[in-house]
Formats: C-alpha cells, sequence, structure tokens
C-alpha cells in the first residue's frame, strides 16, 4: 500500500488554518475540494511560487491580483506541505535578490517566505523592496529555485516539488528556458505556469517535456473564482 493511501489527510487542519489565516478558508475549502475530486489528498509536496516583476504587470500588482495569486497559492500548500509556508521567487531581467535582516546582520536572498498569518500584504512589501521593474527572463528564477529544492529537506526526503511560475509575456530567453526544463525532466519537480493574458503567446511552453503544465487565467485573473484555478493547478500536481 502506497504511503500516499495511508494518509488521506490534509497536511494542515481546518481548524488551524482558521485560527492562523481565517481570511483564507475560503480558498483553503476550494483547493480542498478540487484535491478530492482527482484524489489527491494526502499528497505532500513542496510548493514554490514564481512571480513576473516585468514593467508590464505593475498593474497587476497595484490592483491586489498578485496577492490575491499568491493567497492561492499558499491556501492550496495548507493541504500538502505543513510547514505551511510558500517560497516565493520575483524574477524580470534576472532573479530579484531580497534583503533579509539590517546592518552587518543583513544578507540576500533569491526567494522570500511567504506563510500563514504573516501573508496580508506580503507580496507588496517584498515587491516594493526590489526597486525598477524590468524585462522577461524565465530561466535564472528556474535557477534558484532548483538550487534551493536541491538544498532543502523535501529533496533528502523525495518529497516532489511544485512550482507555480506566474507571468504575462513569453520570455526573452526562450532558448536557454527551453533547454533547463528539460533538464529537469527527470528530477522530481514539476512546472505549473499561469499565465495571464493570452494563452496563444505561450505556445513555446507547449512545446516543452511533460514535468511542465500550463494553467492560463486570461487579462482578469481576479475575475476567475479560486475553485476554477485550483481544478487547473491540481491537475499538475506531483503525486507523492
Amino acid at each position: 500500500m502506497s504511503t500516499h493511501s495511508l494518509r488521506k489527510t490534509s497536511a494542515i487542519s481546518f481548524e488551524k488554518v482558521a485560527g492562523t489565516a481565517p481570511d483564507l478558508i475560503d480558498m483553503y475549502k476550494d483547493a480542498g475540494d478540487s484535491l478530492r475530486k482527482q484524489d489527491l489528498i494526502g499528497t505532500r509536496a513542496a510548493v514554490y511560487l514564481v512571480i513576473d516583476r516585468s514593467l508590464s504587470m505593475e498593474g497587476y500588482y497595484l490592483n491586489g491580483t498578485v496577492q490575491r495569486l499568491s493567497d492561492q497559492i499558499l491556501s492550496l500548500t495548507a493541504h500538502v506541505d505543513d510547514d505551511g509556508i510558500v517560497q516565493v521567487a520575483f524574477f524580470d531581467d534576472d532573479v530579484r535578490t531580497i534583503g533579509r535582516g539590517r546592518g552587518l546582520f543583513r544578507r540576500s536572498q533569491k526567494l522570500a517566505d511567504v506563510a500563514l498569518g504573516a501573508h496580508q500584504g506580503r507580496i507588496a512589501e517584498l515587491h516594493n523592496s526590489l526597486g525598477r521593474m524590468g524585462g522577461t527572463r524565465y530561466r535564472p528564477a528556474m535557477e534558484a529555485v532548483m538550487e534551493h529544492y536541491r538544498a532543502s529537506t523535501a529533496y533528502q526526503d523525495s518529497t516532489p516539488a511544485f512550482v507555480v511560475f506566474q507571468t504575462d509575456g513569453a520570455p526573452h530567453d526562450e532558448d536557454e528556458t527551453a533547454d533547463f526544463l528539460r533538464s529537469t525532466q527527470h528530477e522530481n519537480v514539476r512546472w505549473q505556469f499561469v499565465p495571464f493574458g493570452q494563452e496563444n503567446q505561450f505556445g513555446c511552453l507547449s512545446r516543452l517535456p511533460g514535468n511542465v503544465g500550463i494553467s492560463a487565467v486570461g487579462h482578469d485573473p481576479l475575475s476567475m473564482p479560486s475553485a476554477e484555478l485550483y481544478n487547473r493547478l491540481v491537475t499538475g500536481l506531483p503525486r507523492s
């Protein structure tokens, strides 16, 4: 009998989410419903969220779209990872480094935590600390995610990585991106793209390996119910 079949429970209980992040309860319920439809309750994964900071994304930050996506992914994470944390990376022309601490203790890192109970306004806080917005190169952020995952206890425990990669434009480094994604196809990682805008501009992704999926949300992601987003996302969740 598989480990998955022995633990048909979410990583974090409804009661704990209600006590820690009551504003996420509806999203948590929707995510659970989508997982049950696919018989995925009990699945475990290390969840990453990669967010586009190209200049064309500015409006999506200002109107709360990016924060909402972060909340949606965090609510899904509560079902599959018991630390209640999503590792987040931001990219434009390069992966952006995030300062942590102050003075002599200040350190730069490529990923930041978004945690249950400390999620409200977190995306704006991080985004506003990163300065100007730039272009669209995927590969540096992908490399940062894989570097973090390979150094993690999740990797050592053979827990799969589920990377939600948000963008609103095709990459300027298409060949480099394709080569890197192909290099990960035999690793325990799934890349699930969430394009904002016209889905047909991301045709390059549909020709990539089987560990890559696309869950397009159109020009107005705020109008898409969370339940519909989860129904699309969970089909790409790796089965642990």
